[in-house]
């Protein structure tokens, strides 16, 4: 499979690219600049990168072109108040014009309607502390959603940099009934979740909830 990686120099973006690679699926980095990938990536024939910034268009069209999904694992400082906004339509119509098969879009739990199936203390800090950032969030949720292209969006709770845990939960938006507490999920658990994403065709058009094993009740 052939997956482009938006933000791949990120926590998720670079763990997803490592396990993607070892996978064995061809991945296309794209950049804003090169020297910060991580130097432990596989040493592969698998990865290309790209330097390009996503406020690009035409870089980033040409970039896109043959991506069987593009991951956008993109995120501003939790003071930004309109940065998916700012960026998402511009990919999104480049995704569009190259023809991308799906779009799979790595938001955050507690963005939009999810924050209701959270616990009365996480919708607290959603509502206070996150307001801002977590409003971002779910308006770049909406704009794929209306977008019309082929999607998949990743809810993941709180990421930790912390040893990753045996197993996660990809669990689809309708057969969530809570999310206890206020759970957290190793980064690395985060990215092999949304590595199972990106390889399910039949999650297009859902909206998914990664967690830890024990950090939902299901409907």
């Amino acid at each position: 499979m052939n997956l482009s990686v938006l933000g791949a120099t990120g926590n998720v973006g670079s763990r997803l690219t490592a396990q993607a690679l070892t996978a064995g699926h061809h991945i296309t980095a794209l950049v804003r600049n090169p020297g910060t990938l991580p130097a432990a990536l596989p040493n592969t024939e698998g990865l290309s990168v790209v330097q390009v910034a996503v406020e690009d268009r035409a870089a980033l069209l040409e970039s896109l072109r043959g991506a069987d999904v593009a991951v956008v694992s993109i995120t501003g400082k939790m003071s930004e108040r309109s940065f998916m906004q700012d960026r998402l339509p511009g990919i999104l119509e480049a995704c569009r014009e190259a023809g991308v098969g799906r779009v799979l879009l790595v938001s955050v739990f507690g963005a939009g309607d999810t924050a209701a199936k959270a616990s009365p203390l996480a919708r607290l800090v959603y509502s206070t502390v996150l307001r801002g950032f977590l409003a971002d969030k779910a308006a770049a949720d909406l704009l794929l959603i209306d977008s019309g292209l082929p999607f998949t969006i990743a809810y993941p709770v709180n990421l930790k940099d912390a040893a990753a845990l045996p197993t996660q939960l990809a669990l689809p938006l309708e057969r969530v009934a809570g999310v206890p507490g206020m759970p957290t999920l190793p980064l690395d658990n985060a990215a092999a979740a949304l590595l199972g994403l990106a390889e399910d065709p039949d999650l297009t058009g859902r909206r998914v909830l990664i967690t830890g094993e024990t950090g939902v009740r299901t409907a």
